[in-house]
Order: structure tokens, then C-alpha cells, then sequence
């Protein structure tokens, strides 16, 4: 599980993300990958200002966890089990049990 910046996955939706900002927040979202390849998407939440060397905090970033609830909730739907977390509440790793699952 990552935390995104919904602003760099393309040059339209970086136009979007500016232009609907307001002062200078940018869009984020947690994404779950399987071997490099986004399978699951978080709803977006609000991030004050420029966040590349302090992490987001739910005190001013409102929705980062129910975002990361959110996504939890899906893998746990679809089979996947939480087997290490990081410094960070979304540096998650999973497994998914039944690997032939879909």
C-alpha cells in the first residue's frame, strides 16, 4: 500500500488537481499493488500544502483515514491479509490467502 499524489498519475490530472485546489492542497489516496500494477484505489482526501518530506497527518489532512480504512476494508474483502506495517499508518504489506482468488 502506497500514498499517492493524485496530481502526478497524468499531465490532465495535475491541471485538474491545480485548478480545483485550494491554497495550494493537493489530492491524495492510498493505492494497493500487486507486482507494480495499481489494483486497488482509496477515495481521495485533501493535503494542505507541499508534502514531499512531511507525511500527512489526519489533523491537516481530514479524510486520510477513512481513506485508508476504506482501503483496508476492500483487501480484506478480497482475500488479502495484513503481514507487516511500517513507520507510517498506510506502510502496510499484504498476502493474499487464497492466492488463486480473483
Amino acid at each position: 500500500m502506497v500514498l499517492e499524489n493524485v496530481g502526478d498519475t497524468s499531465w490532465w490530472a495535475g491541471l485538474l488537481t491545480v485548478l480545483a485546489s485550494q491554497s495550494g492542497s493537493t489530492q491524495q489516496r492510498f493505492v494497493g499493488q500487486v507486482n507494480g500494477e495499481t489494483r486497488y484505489k482509496s477515495s481521495t482526501f485533501p493535503v494542505a500544502g507541499s508534502t514531499n518530506s512531511i507525511p500527512p497527518q489526519e489533523q491537516w489532512a481530514p479524510g486520510l483515514t477513512a481513506a485508508l480504512d476504506e482501503l483496508r476494508d476492500d483487501l480484506a474483502r478480497d482475500g488479502w491479509e495484513q503481514l507487516t506495517r511500517g513507520k507510517q499508518p498506510w506502510s502496510l504489506t499484504f498476502r493474499r490467502a487464497d492466492p488463486s482468488a480473483t
